[in-house]
């Protein structure tokens, strides 16, 4: 059965003929969305990761003040702060000895308020004073101070931190500056300095950072997919959108043409075909032109009905239509002239269908151009079977021919108005039946293998009859 399917009318626009291409807007997203994802990921994942060493360093520092505190207060060493001149007392060396002896220290110094160096663990730095510190301003003025050497700043650092003199240059420590009190809390007696490499926190910090940053790949990986969805969603009902509108725009082309049609040609036809069928039934010589000429007023009119009725909605009118009826004044507008071109046509239908919720003459134009598509596929000795059944609250009606198909190339122009290869054709039949079947809640499928015929299905919903209502079988 070809339909109106391999070319396209001139002088319609394209944006008629193809109304489903791409938006790119997926595609776009992508490009984009990747980009700025994973710049943002990788911030976010930079940020947490500082935010992380940073609070975990300022937390090990602060129990390490407050353990320094405590045996501070302990020993009582607050004389020796205010009075580093005087003799040194047994609880001032072990108070020392407790802070050389903590976990992970390798090096200690205490300084005064005046910034001198009271005590150290390398004896060539006592009694030194080392004027340019800002973390030792920091820490005398009662704030517990971090300082981290990054690998990069670590020579730089100790070449000019004359504090530094005989660290190793290879390895990585913090530096803790610890305010000590004196026992009641009020007043700064000192600070205490720690270099420590506490590998262990090291080694929990770098945990906590590549857990982070698989985070912010996973998250971002997510956030990303999920966004293409919803994006890719967007651009399906936009695309299902400009159809609608572009469907929308050849109506009103359609309903233009129709009027001008409508009016300018069926009142001519009328007069043609009286004369017409005047002359047929005088008879004569020329009876079977003038049977030719109604034929051919005929499908004008055809075409004109086909135009009036795809620019309206065939759901806005409330009546129903008996589907078994429509169905059996189709197969007899068809069967006489089927006959006559050699071809069979084979009818399997019950004598109910059911009820359709649509004008009678809306739905026998669906009937029709479908018959009339077989009827132009087909050549003498083919087949043409029409199958309708019930199921349910949906009818399905088969029609089946044995024509040369239409081959996959042409099905996705199918369904497309005023897409047609017939030299007389509107490129309609299609279009409108599917258009038709749709409002109704229906819909129609069309499978033709090139070389292998023909096989339409269409879905109705249907309501049962009243329970007067008789219909003779086909």
């Amino acid at each position: 059965m070809p339909p109106a399917s391999s070319s396209s009318i001139g002088r319609w626009p394209q944006r008629l003929i193809d109304p489903t291409t791409g938006l790119g807007l997926t595609r776009w997203f992508a490009l984009v969305g990747a980009l700025s994802i994973g710049l943002f990921s990788l911030g976010m994942a930079w940020l947490l990761s500082n935010y992380l060493a940073t609070r975990m360093l300022e937390r090990d520092a602060a129990l390490s003040r407050d353990f320094v505190q405590s045996i501070a207060n302990i020993q009582q060493v607050g004389s020796f702060f205010k009075d580093p001149d005087g003799p040194e007392s047994k609880e001032t060396t072990e108070f020392f000895a407790h802070v050389a002896a903590m976990p992970d220290v390798l090096r200690a110094n205490v300084y005064a308020t005046n910034r001198r160096v009271l005590w150290s663990s390398r004896s060539e730095l006592i009694g030194k004073t080392f004027p340019s510190n800002d973390e030792l301003d920091a820490a005398l003025r009662g704030r517990v101070v971090v300082h981290r050497e990054e690998e990069d700043e670590e020579a730089a650092n100790k070449a000019h931190k004359a504090e530094h003199q005989g660290l190793r240059a290879d390895v990585m420590f913090v530096e803790d500056y610890l305010p000590v009190f004196d026992q009641s809390g009020k007043e700064q007696i000192g600070v205490i300095e720690l270099y420590r490499q506490p590998d262990a926190l090291f080694a929990a910090i770098r945990a906590g950072q590549h857990l982070i940053q698989l985070g912010a790949v996973a998250g971002g990986a997510m956030l990303f997919l999920i966004l293409v969805g919803f994006v890719r969603h967007t651009e399906r009902a936009l695309q299902d959108q400009r159809r609608r509108l572009i469907e929308a725009e050849a109506l009103a082309i359609v309903g233009e043409l129709s009027a001008a049609v409508a009016h300018s040609i069926r009142n001519p036809l009328v007069s043609i075909r009286t004369s017409a069928e005047l002359h047929h039934e005088l008879g004569g010589e020329q009876a079977e032109v003038h049977a030719e000429t109604m034929r051919n007023v005929d499908r004008i009119e055809h075409l004109v009905r086909t135009l009036l009725t795809y620019a309206s909605d065939p759901s806005e009118h409330q009546t129903s239509a008996d589907l078994a009826a429509v169905l059996r004044d189709a197969v007899a507008r068809f069967a006489p002239e089927l006959k006559r071109q050699g071809k069979q046509f084979l009818i399997e239908m019950p004598q109910e269908l059911g009820k359709v919720a649509a004008d009678p003459m809306v739905l026998a134009q669906v009937f029709n151009s479908l018959l009339a598509n077989a009827a132009e596929a087909t050549q003498a000795g083919d087949r043409i079977s029409l199958q309708a059944s019930r199921r349910g609250q949906l009818a399905l009606i088969t029609l089946i021919d044995s024509g040369t198909g239409i081959g996959t190339a042409q099905m996705q122009n199918l369904f497309k108005p005023f897409y047609t290869t017939k030299p007389r054709g509107l490129g309609l039949g299609l279009a409108l039946s599917q258009r038709i079947l749709k409002r109704l809640g229906g819909d129609v499928e069309l499978q033709s293998p090139a070389g292998q015929g023909t096989r339409v299905n269409l879905h109705l919903p249907v309501t049962d009859l009243p329970a007067d209502t008789t219909g003779a079988a086909a």
